[in-house]
Order: C-alpha cells, then sequence, then structure tokens
C-alpha cells in the first residue's frame, strides 16, 4: 500500500468522523449510536465527564519513527496538558483532548501517517508484537513484517466492522512469548520447519474478569496462511460471539461454550470459504512485507564493541542488551507507570533519530527501546537518557511496575493504581538495596478487575477493590500470586484483600519470604509458581485487618478527601 493510498483512508476516515460529530453536536445522531461509533475510531470518555477525552494512536508492533514521536508530542502539547501515556498494547494515549478539537488532533496526526481507527471499540484492536523482534538472539525469525501486514489486512476490513467485542493478536518470536501471545485472542509464535517459515497459533486468551489462557490451533501454520487463518478466526467470531450480553462477549468466552475441538470445526469451515470464496479483501503480499520491515534500517552507524566503561554500569546490565547483529545494542528508555512529557518524548525523538535509525518501539512493559545503537555510541545514549531522566537501570527488575492509568481518567477504576505504582516505585528506591538482584520479580497493577495493567500475569498482581469498614469504603488491593507468560504460562492466583496503603510492606514481606525460602538458583516468578498461595496469606494476613483510627487507610494514593466508591464514571476502558 503506498503512502497515498494510506493518506487517502486516514483523510476518509477523519471526514466520517467530523460528519458525525457534527450530527451528534446537532441532536441528530443519538448517543447510543455515537458512542461505539466513537469508540471504534480511538475516542474514548474519561472519567471527568464533559467533553474531556481520550485519544488512542494506534501504533502496530508498537514501531513509531522519530518523526510520528514529534508529532505526538506536538499533539500533547497543544490539545491536551503535554504528556502522554504508554500501554501495554504498544499504543500511546493522550487524555484531556476536548472533544471539539479531536477532528483537528486527527488530521494533524494523518500529517505522520497515524490513525485512531480501530484502537477501541469492538474492533481488531492494535496488533502487538515483541519489542525485539528482528534483533533478539533467542527469536525463529523477525514477526515484524507478519505482524504489519496482519495489521494493514484486517484494517477497515468489512468482516471486523462489528464484532460481538474487542480483538486482540499479538506475535512472539520464541517460547519466551515475550509478545505475550498466551493472553490474546490470536496469539502467533515463530516456528521454523525445515527452512520454511510459520507459526504455532494459539487462539482464545484474554485476561479481565475471567482471565483464559490462549489454546493449541495450529502446531504449524504455513506463513503464506497467515492472514487467511486470521480473517477465519475473526469470522467464527463474528459469527457465533455473544452479542447481548458484552461480560461474555469475548472470543474466549466462545472457547469456553464450544472447547477447542467445537471452535476447530467452525473454524476449518470459515478457512475454507476464505480461500475458496469471494475475497472481501485482498491478501497481503507479505514478500513485500519481509523486504520492508526485515532488513537493517539504513543510516545505522559501523559497529564497534561496547566499551568497557559502559558494559560495567547498573544501566548497562538493566537496560541494555546486545542484539543478534554483532556490534549493535537495544537501550531500554525507562518510562516510569509509561508517562512521558511531550518534552521529553520530543527529546528522545531527536535521540532515536541521532543513535538508533531514526526509530523507537513501545514495550508492553510500558517503555521505549532503541535499537540498532552501535557500541560505541553507549556512553552517548545513557548520557542523552540520563539528561530526560530516561535512565533510570530499571528494565526488567521490580522497579519497572506496570499500571493501567486507574481512577486518574478511567471512569471504570476502583482505585487509583498509579499512585499505588508509584508509592511502591518510591518505597523500593528508598530501600534499594533490598529489591536489587531478585531475578524475574515484576508486579503489574490494575484500577479494576479488567486487567488493562494485566495483573493476571505478573508474579505478585494487583487490582483495585474496595471493602466497608465501620460503614465507611476503604481502598484495597487483591493480591495475585504466581502469574507467568511463556513456555509455562500461568493466570495468577488469588491470594488476599489488602488496604491499598498497605501494599509496599507486603512486597516487602513477599521479597524476604523469597529470600528465606528459595532454592538455590530458583527466581522469583518459578518461586511464585511453587509456592502455595496459603503460605503466601499466612505471610500476610495480619495486613489485612484494617483499624477505623487509621485515617490514612481510608483515602486512596494522591487523594486528600475520604475515599468514595461514588465517585466512578461512566467507563469504557473496556469497551
Amino acid at each position: 500500500m503506498n503512502t497515498a493510498e494510506i493518506q487517502s483512508e486516514l483523510l476518509e476516515d477523519i471526514e466520517a468522523f467530523e460528519s458525525a460529530l457534527r450530527k451528534f453536536q446537532a441532536g441528530e445522531l443519538p448517543e447510543n449510536e455515537w458512542r461505539p461509533f466513537r469508540l471504534v475510531r480511538g475516542i474514548y470518555g474519561q472519567r471527568q465527564g464533559g467533553t474531556f477525552q481520550m485519544v488512542r494512536v494506534k501504533i502496530p508492533a508498537g514501531i513509531a519513527t522519530a518523526d510520528q514521536l514529534e508529532m505526538v508530542a506536538g499533539l500533547s502539547r497543544d490539545f491536551s496538558r503535554g504528556y502522554c501515556h504508554l500501554t501495554t498494547r504498544q499504543d500511546i494515549q493522550i487524555h484531556w483532548v476536548d472533544l471539539a478539537r479531536v477532528t483537528a488532533f486527527m488530521r494533524r496526526l494523518a500529517e505522520a501517517g497515524m490513525t485512531t481507527r480501530e484502537a477501541c471499540g469492538n474492533a481488531v484492536r492494535n496488533v502487538a508484537a515483541e519489542v525485539l523482534a528482528g534483533v533478539s538472539p533467542q527469536e525463529a525469525f523477525d514477526v515484524t513484517p507478519y505482524a504489519h501486514a496482519v495489521s494493514d489486512f484486517l484494517m477497515r476490513h468489512p468482516r471486523t466492522q462489528g464484532l460481538p467485542r474487542k480483538f486482540k493478536i499479538a506475535f512472539s518470536g520464541s517460547d519466551d512469548d515475550a509478545g505475550q501471545a498466551a493472553i490474546n485472542d490470536i496469539g502467533c509464535i515463530a516456528r521454523l520447519r525445515g527452512g520454511e517459515r510459520g507459526f504455532e497459533v494459539r487462539v482464545g486468551g484474554g485476561l479481565g474478569t475471567q482471565p483464559h489462557p490462549a489454546l493449541l490451533l495450529h502446531e504449524f501454520l504455513p506463513a503464506d496462511r497467515l492472514c487467511a487463518s486470521a480473517e477465519a478466526i475473526v469470522r467464527v467470531f463474528d459469527r457465533t460471539g455473544e452479542r447481548k450480553d458484552r461480560r461474555r462477549a469475548r472470543l474466549k468466552y466462545v472457547m469456553m461454550r464450544i472447547g477447542i475441538d467445537g471452535f476447530r470445526e467452525e473454524y476449518e469451515r470459515e478457512l475454507k470459504d476464505v480461500l475458496e470464496g469471494e475475497r472481501g479483501k485482498p491478501f497481503p503480499d507479505l514478500d513485500a512485507y519481509v523486504e520492508r520491515y526485515a532488513r537493517t534500517p539504513t543510516g545505522v552507524r559501523a559497529p564497534s564493541e561496547a566499551p568497557a566503561a559502559a558494559a560495567d554500569s547498573e544501566w548497562f546490565r538493566a537496560n541494555v542488551q546486545a542484539q543478534k547483529q554483532p556490534g549493535y545494542y537495544a537501550v531500554t528508555a525507562w518510562v516510569r507507570m509509561g508517562d512521558i512529557t511531550s518534552d521529553r518524548l520530543e527529546a528522545l525523538a531527536g535521540v532515536a533519530r541521532r543513535f538508533a535509525a531514526g526509530e523507537a518501539r513501545i514495550s508492553n512493559e510500558q517503555n521505549f527501546v532503541l535499537r540498532w545503537v552501535a557500541g560505541q555510541d553507549l556512553p552517548a545514549v545513557q548520557r542523552e537518557l540520563e539528561a530526560l531522566d530516561l535512565a533510570a537501570p530499571n528494565s526488567g527488575s521490580v522497579f519497572d511496575v506496570t499500571s493501567c492509568p486507574g481512577t486518574t481518567t478511567c471512569g471504570l477504576g476502583v482505585t487509583n493504581s498509579k499512585g499505588l505504582g508509584h508509592a511502591l516505585v518510591d518505597f523500593m528506591n528508598r530501600n534499594r538495596p533490598r529489591f536489587t538482584s531478585i531475578p524475574d520479580l515484576r508486579i503489574k497493577i490494575s484500577g479494576c478487575p479488567n486487567s488493562c495493567g494485566q495483573h493476571h500475569i505478573a508474579p505478585i498482581g494487583l487490582y483495585g477493590c474496595a471493602r466497608t469498614v465501620g460503614g465507611r469504603a476503604v481502598p484495597h488491593a487483591l493480591l495475585l500470586w504466581g502469574g507467568s507468560v511463556g513456555s509455562d504460562a500461568q493466570i495468577g492466583k488469588i491470594v488476599i484483600k489488602l488496604p491499598a496503603k498497605r501494599v509496599p510492606e507486603a512486597v516487602s514481606r513477599l521479597v524476604e519470604f523469597w529470600r528465606s525460602e528459595h532454592a538455590e538458583g530458583e527466581g522469583f516468578s518459578a518461586f511464585a509458581r511453587r509456592v502455595d498461595r496459603v503460605r503466601v496469606r499466612a505471610v500476610l494476613e495480619d495486613l489485612s485487618v484494617v483499624d477505623e483510627r487509621d485515617e490514612d487507610l481510608f483515602r486512596d494514593y494522591g487523594e486528600e478527601q475520604a475515599f468514595s466508591m461514588g465517585e466512578m464514571g461512566p467507563g469504557e476502558c473496556a469497551s
């Protein structure tokens, strides 16, 4: 698809949105029709109500050029409050955009070849891919071209415009499942068979109030069948998914109802029709996608080995990974809780342009990764990131807490998950020696059960809830234990409900629990999968008791007034 065609489609989307917005403002388009139209164009209402919107920018595989990052930085400065939020699906969200200005926002965004189309609503959401695709030493092959091909193929596809619910797709290059295929409606893991490229395909994964791991559909699907398979799976969902009760409308509930064998029968029928029937949209030329995306970028510097000074630093050990291409490195710019200011984002774009072939990728851990950094440039990159406060040596560690926005903007949020995340990071930084060098300990937080912060797949997961004590509401977090992705993927198990203000102490105790009882060479994640939650509950039980005299327990993080469930607004986060 050439640039002119892309621009034409983007402009058509914008004009359609502008027309619908005028009709809605004139009272000619009812709310029950406007809301799904708005959502599928990536525009969410906020907890605060009124005309404030959250705009989600769809970024396939999390890949953005330096020019695109500068455009987003400018938009967040000109249309919002000067910061952006990185999501676990590798999108960028900008909050506090006035509805009347959304069309102008979209037009500016289109100038950079970017869109909000199908970033939300009952559509195929952003197609995700592991952030090291193409440079990971472990991968079977680079999944980037295939993620882009599937994204382009299903975008605006006539069979994806009115699905029962949202639909998510992710790609990983190896069994470590860094792209999180295990929790997606379609999860693809790269496989080689006799030199032929293909994918292990899993279906029906998802988190939320009833988490469900994806089930095996294909041990090996030839790569040239990928788009046909994706369309067939979407068709089954479109035809068999629940349309009356949104709470049971995801693909995982189809799997629960008919099982993988029943699903496979439906799928084989649809796949035959996809391959032999009339095409609603032509299949993409995969060779062209491979040629475009699976190559060494232009403009990279000839590499040399990393200087010893950089290799000996804590920053290098935490935030730098050697690529499979000798002499090149992938550098994580650590973005605390996924929030980055416009000025920092704009400056980061400059770093990417000078040192990383003009590109950055968003990780599902809510960070930016700069790839193709030549070894000799690592000290300069470190200095530049330090100046932007993006060089904390926290990547892949317990300090790299994942969180959704929670009650800061989301109407479905019960508690301030982001505030809890900041409190945890601050607490652990004050006691940093106790929390460093704990292998495989990650913490993920959501503000409600919907798992936008992916609390089900971390060794320690937390989600916001409440409890009434003495007639007053107390913000709490439900602690889950032992979640993971990868070859041994597991959904975390509910352990105990704790006052939100007691969570830092709970994490501290669990770290000491691991120190005293882990087997030799056993990381925290393996320990959490092995140790029964009954024992974990015993370690934390006294923290669950609420003293009515402790007024701080009755206030959520970042709030001066007493916590109240009545403050929840109209929720669209899980829409």
